[in-house]
Parts: structure tokens; sequence; C-alpha cells
């Protein structure tokens, strides 16, 4: 057997294998004999057919799985053997070519192509620095935060003319292609419910305001639900597919209004929000209660934007080349359901972003000595479950026994472990980075914070 490394350049490389008999007639006679002991064949009794006819029936496709495994097995113990940095898996060669000639040949050539991980040094000093913001809450956050609280608490009621904020109940019927009469076997009396303030169509939105009971309109559907297919599917029970053959004019008639009313501020409504054991005793109180917590969820918003920064920053400071045109091949042939050569050029510009940031994230593991413990990785899904149950209104402490059962339970799934210790690694990384780089302090409202976060997703298009 015979191994070569062939460097075609600082990315790019590829091995071939040479294989004589001598490599694979031992695995192939072991394995024709395993077959010869169990085969099947037709006319003979189990385990009785001749030699010659198993090597007749199997020997092609005994030798061919012979030769692929031995070649993978060799590929896998020479990067190992030789500590090869490389991205992805090698794949058969388009450099070099494989001599795989079963019919007429006993020697055989396989080759592979490889992609290299680039080689790199940390560029990460005080001299970049990095802003950090103090958010400060004001009185019009607080008023928002309680008037939204006292909706969520409170009730609806019925009223005569609609407003911006109120749910507006409409029976709709789709019109023909003139857009006046009802549509023969169309969607007829469908009831919805829309909230005026919702809707991004400005000239729609003000027609939505100041109807009565029994009033009626012509609409667009599409505007009506702001072209949000999944919504629009949903309201009208209707396969997505099954939306393109309807017509977008609509009659609309409303059938009621309803308006929210706010939740009385008073002792019950305070248990209600923080409990019978620790809830605040007076307005006041209410509200600083309110101010605290929204310090915290804004003090919170700016350690995500140190990080937002930071995943930037690593990016700007380290431009790493990649072997591009084998990644993409490598994507395309691991990952067929989502990678093509139609879409593959789209797509592999958010794996390269994602694979360079892993890249320095990984020197800085290495230089840092950072790895991810059981605890962490404990601690770590704790974490997670605890923010998902968030999103459904469950806010579950650290240390909450049914918690802790539900994380147990996943450990035993190394997908879910692996996720959670890269979870912990990016973490851990992200916070040394903290330590090498330097701050730009700045105090900015709440108002502030959000036109300068989305000032910087529209200039990067995120």
């Amino acid at each position: 057997m015979k191994v070569q490394l062939h460097t075609h350049d600082a990315l790019n490389a590829s091995v071939t294998i040479d294989l004589t008999s001598e490599d694979y007639q031992e695995k192939v006679q072991a394995e024709m004999k395993r077959l010869q002991r169990t085969a099947n064949v037709k006319g003979f009794r189990p385990g009785k057919a001749p030699a010659g006819m198993i090597q007749k029936l199997y020997g092609k496709a005994v030798l061919a799985e012979v030769l692929q495994n031995l070649a993978s097995d060799t590929m896998n113990d020479y990067v190992q053997k030789e500590n090869l940095d490389i991205l992805g898996y090698p794949i058969s060669s388009t450099v070099m070519e494989s001599d795989i000639d079963i019919e007429n040949k006993t020697e055989f050539r396989f080759a592979f192509d490889l992609g290299l991980a680039p080689q790199f040094d940390l560029n990460l000093s005080s001299k970049d620095k990095l802003e950090k913001f103090e958010i400060e809450v004001g009185d019009s956050e607080i008023d928002k935060d309680i008037e939204y609280a006292r909706q969520r608490q409170g009730g609806m009621e019925n009223t005569e003319v609609s407003a911006e904020a109120d749910v507006v109940y409409l029976n709709l019927t789709e019109l023909d292609e003139k857009g006046k009469s009802p549509l023969e076997g169309g969607v007829e009396n469908k009831p919805v419910s829309v909230v005026p303030e919702m809707i991004q169509d400005a000239k729609l939105k003000k027609a939505l305001i100041g109807l009565k009971a029994g009033d009626t309109l012509t609409l667009s559907l599409a505007a009506l639900f702001n072209n949000n297919e999944t919504v629009m599917s949903s309201s009208l029970g209707l396969p997505k597919e099954g939306l393109a053959d309807l017509n977008d004019k609509f009659q609309a008639q409303v059938s009621e209004i309803k308006r929210r009313t706010l939740a009385e501020l008073n002792e019950e409504y305070f248990k209600q929000m923080f409990g019978a054991e620790d809830h605040p005793k007076t307005e006041a109180e209410y509200r600083e209660r309110i101010k605290t917590n929204l310090e915290r969820y804004y003090a919170n918003e700016a350690d995500l934007w140190l990080d937002h920064q930071i995943g930037h920053l690593l990016l700007e400071k380290h431009d790493l080349a990649l072997p591009d045109e084998f990644l993409k091949r490598w994507l395309m042939a691991n990952k067929p359901d989502d990678y093509n050569a139609e879409n593959i050029e789209e797509k592999y510009a958010q794996e390269r972003s994602a694979l360079q940031r892993r890249l320095v994230i990984d020197k800085i593991s290495a230089e840092a000595k950072i790895e991810a413990s059981a605890e962490d990785i404990m601690e770590e899904a704790k974490v997670y479950y605890a923010g998902m149950y968030r999103q459904y209104g469950m806010n579950i402490d650290l240390g909450d026994a049914f918690l802790t059962e539900t994380v147990q339970k996943r450990m035993s799934d190394r997908e879910f472990v692996s996720q959670m210790a890269d979870r912990v690694v990016y973490r851990k990384a992200y916070d040394h980075v903290k330590t090498l780089v330097a701050y730009k302090s700045k105090k900015l409202s709440v108002e502030q914070y959000f036109e300068h976060v989305n000032k910087h997703k529209h200039e990067h298009g995120e």
C-alpha cells in the first residue's frame, strides 16, 4: 500500500492511495468464506454452494466493497496519523484520477481531495474598541410596559365605532374579476378579526378606523394580511397553495367591534402580576418594580449587543481564506437535500461566515484552554430550556426540580449534548475576548438604542 499527499496550495490537497492484491486479498477471501457459509443459493442447501459459484455471484461486489472500505479507512487513518487540519471530510478527487477497474486490473488507485484549514494568528487587542451601552429606562417605557400588562390582564368590551387599537370582526366574501359581485363558488362570509394598527397599508388602515357594525367595504386580501401567506392561509382555513387561486378583491362586512379594557391597578392585580407573597403594595412600588425589571432586561440587551459586535469583530480582524470550491462540492455531496448547483452560491455565503467564525472560536479556545465540562453543559442546557419555557410565559428558576429533570433526560442525546457544549465554548470564548479588547461606554435612551441597532442591521443587511 502506498499513500501520498499532493499539496496544491495552502488550502487544497489530494491524497492518493495505491492498493495491490496483498493489501486487500485476505479481506476479500475472508468475506467470500463467510458468504459461502451463509449464502442461500437456489439448488443448494444453505452454506453448501460451491466456492466457484459464490465467486461468480458475489465476487465483484465483495471486491468493490472491500476496496471502498479499505480506502476510506486508510484515508481516515492517514489524516489522524499526519495530524492534517482539514475542513469537512475527504471526497472523491476531481484533480487527480482514481483507477478502480475491477474488471481488468488487480492494482487500484483511489484519489481524494482535502480542504485544509487556514493557518493564522489571533489579532485581538486593547486597540479594538467596542460599544458598551448603558440603556436608560424612562417613564415612557414604564408606562408602555404597564399598559401592555394591564391589557393582558384586562378584558374585552363591545364598542360602537372602531379605533386604531380595536379588534374589528369582519365577514369576508370573495368578489369576481371586476371586483363588483360575489364570486360564485368563492369564499363566502368567512369570519376573521383584524386590528387596524397592525395593518401596514396606510390607506386600508385608515379605512378600518371609524367603522360601525353592519358597515361594508371592498379591500385587498393581501393588504389585509400584510402579504403574509401563513396568516392568510390560517385565517381563511385554506392551504397555502390554494391562495393563488383567490381573487384579491374581497367584500368585508363588520360584524362587531371590541375594545380592550385595562385591568385596575389594585392589590388583586399586583398579586396576579407578582404573586401573593411578594407583590408591591402601592402604584409607586409597582412602577419601581417594573423599572427594575426593564433595567435588567435592557442590561441584557446591551450584553447581547456587545456579543453581536464581537461576532463582527472576529470576522473583520480575521478575514480567513477558505478552500471555497472544495467546501461547495463537499456540501452538495453530503447534504444534497439542502444544497444543489442552483442554490449553492447563495447558501454558501452564510456557511462561509459561520465557518470562519468557528475557526476563530476554536483558535481562541485552544490558546485560552477553554473547555466545556459536564457541569457547564448541564447549566447551559438549563439556561436553554428556561429560555424556551419563557417564550410560553413560564418563568422557571434554574434550580427548579422540574427543569433539572427535563435536562437530565436529554443528557443521553449526544447531538443535544454537543450543541450545548458548543454554546458553552462560544460563550466562554466571547467572555475571553471581552478581557482582550477596550470599551467605549455610552449612555442612551431605549429609543436611541433601537435606532442605533436598526441602522446597523440595515447597513449590514441583517
